[in-house]
């Protein structure tokens, strides 16, 4: 597994460098306007789907048939895509918070339960990307996956449209920080779950 991780992590040194420019820009815009919602979520948003990307250059290498020449089973294969992406993630997470706390300090507004409800946000929206994208990735291959993902998303997308067109409405708690980190925990259950889907899907694809 170690060897695994060590080959993503030079393929993203070598052929992600942009994605890494794009999440220092962010990062710099977080720490400069804490409150623009989007310089805060974007960067763990693409860090949590960077593991796409290196399936997406496995694929063109043909590293996937070659790697089931090496004593590597399926389960680990895929397993190293979660945990790269946890780790892209855990280090674009905190480095957010980091940057919006100090930003928070400077200006004067720090408080606790506002960093806390920002790191319960970031946590949801960084681990919901690839827990939706990497399943289709994974049974259907890279391009294919991607595709289907964006067909799934634009049903969901559609289906809540409708279902507010027609007058339905989600009540949130009175206690926001609360639910917030429900989601959180929600949204790790669902990453371990598409982490073993991902593993049966790929365990039956033919390669």
């Amino acid at each position: 597994m170690k060897a695994l991780l060590l080959k993503d992590w030079y393929l993203s040194l070598r052929y992600c460098r942009a994605f890494f420019l794009i999440v220092a820009v962010f990062l710099a815009g977080a720490f400069f306007s804490a409150d623009n919602f989007f310089f805060i979520t974007y960067p763990v948003m693409i860090a949590g789907i960077l593991p796409m990307t290196l399936l997406s250059y496995d694929e063109r290498d043909r590293w996937t048939q070659y790697s089931l020449a090496l004593p590597f089973t399926r389960a680990e294969l895929v397993s190293c895509k979660y945990l790269i992406g946890l780790c892209f993630f855990g280090i674009t997470f905190l480095a957010t918070l980091t940057a919006v706390g100090i930003q928070t300090a400077i200006n004067g507004g720090f408080s606790l339960s506002y960093l806390f409800s920002v790191a319960a946000v970031l946590f949801t929206l960084g681990l919901l990307g690839p827990s939706i994208l990497l399943p289709f990735v994974f049974r259907f291959g890279a391009e294919k996956g991607r595709i289907a993902f964006y067909i799934t998303i634009g049903m969901i997308c559609a289906v809540g449209t409708v279902l507010a067109g027609l007058g339905f409405q989600t009540v949130f708690p009175s206690d926001k920080s609360e639910f917030l980190w429900l989601m959180g925990f929600a949204a790790a259950a669902v990453y371990l779950i598409s982490w073993r889907l991902s593993i049966r899907f790929y365990q039956k694809r033919e390669l």
